[in-house]
């Protein structure tokens, strides 16, 4: 584990201070339309809902270590933890537009071998989650450090391949989908976020394979511009995005719900 520097906010913990403002505002958004929309995990607002208190929790352990002389292993741990599951609930509201994106394609009739690389995808995330958190305990020990290190490093290879998978579908349904115009706004919106959520899977798959005692991908001690455009720009675009595509995915099925009872009323009076 990097030394840390001196009690005081370094750039890391100014970063921290304008990310708990920003998740605090997104965070009103994610619940508000959580209360609007329904809990549901495949809606993904739940999840973006998630994502937030993670980063916020994330933002407040950094200024509670740079603003300690001595900060406790515990909160450090706590931290680490954060930050390696973070990614996931991002991927899993990806995850949630896209399934709900899949049903309007198919009128709620997916195609089982499209069920079932879905299924995947949250399998793999739900793991990736577990590991993840174990692999940040184990790295606070001496004795299990490698253990931990080894688990980090299957936890984001395991979102690798699940982002992967999302981009393939995301890819396949923008170029082959039968949606019209309005709903394939929706699918271009998730795919316009991917870019970027692809460039934050580098940033945290350099973390974990960086050979450097000092390494300049963490996000307590590392080069804090990395940090900024490689992780939290690249998170704030994301969770733009997916918010706006969102937005637009209730919108649309809303609409298409009422051209669907209207069509249905004008069949039962012919």
């Amino acid at each position: 584990m990097a030394e840390l520097p001196t009690p005081g906010l370094s750039p890391h913990g100014y970063i921290a201070i304008a990310e708990i403002v920003v998740y605090s505002i997104a965070l009103v958004i994610s619940v508000f339309n959580c209360l609007h929309h329904g809990f549901k995990r495949k809606e993904g607002w739940a999840y973006l809902s998630i994502f937030g208190i993670f980063r916020i929790v994330a933002s407040a352990l950094v200024i509670v270590v740079e603003e300690s002389s001595d900060p406790s292993t515990g909160i450090i741990v706590a931290e680490m933890t954060v930050s390696n599951i973070a990614l996931t609930p991002l991927l899993l509201a990806t995850l949630g537009f896209l399934t709900t994106s899949a049903g309007l394609m198919f009128n709620d009739a997916i195609p089982a071998i499209l069920t079932n690389l879905l299924r995947i995808v949250r399998l793999a995330l739900t793991t990736a989650v577990v590991l993840g958190v174990v692999g940040a305990v184990e790295l606070s020990n001496y004795s299990t450090y490698n253990t931990g290190h080894t688990l980090s490093r299957v936890s984001i290879l395991l979102i690798t391949a699940a982002f992967v998978i999302l981009t393939f579908l995301s890819l396949y349904f923008l170029r082959f989908g039968s949606l019209h115009g309005e709903h394939n706004m929706v699918t271009v919106g998730i795919t316009i976020a991917l870019p970027f959520l692809c460039v934050r899977i580098i940033y945290s798959l350099l973390y974990a394979f960086s050979s450097s005692s000092a390494n300049k991908f963490s996000t307590l001690t590392g080069d804090w511009k990395i940090y900024l455009g490689m992780d939290v720009v690249m998170e704030f675009v994301v969770l733009g995005v997916l918010t706006a595509t969102g937005l637009l995915l209730h919108k649309f099925s809303g609409m298409a719900k009422i051209r669907h009872v209207g069509s249905t009323s004008a069949y039962e009076m012919a």
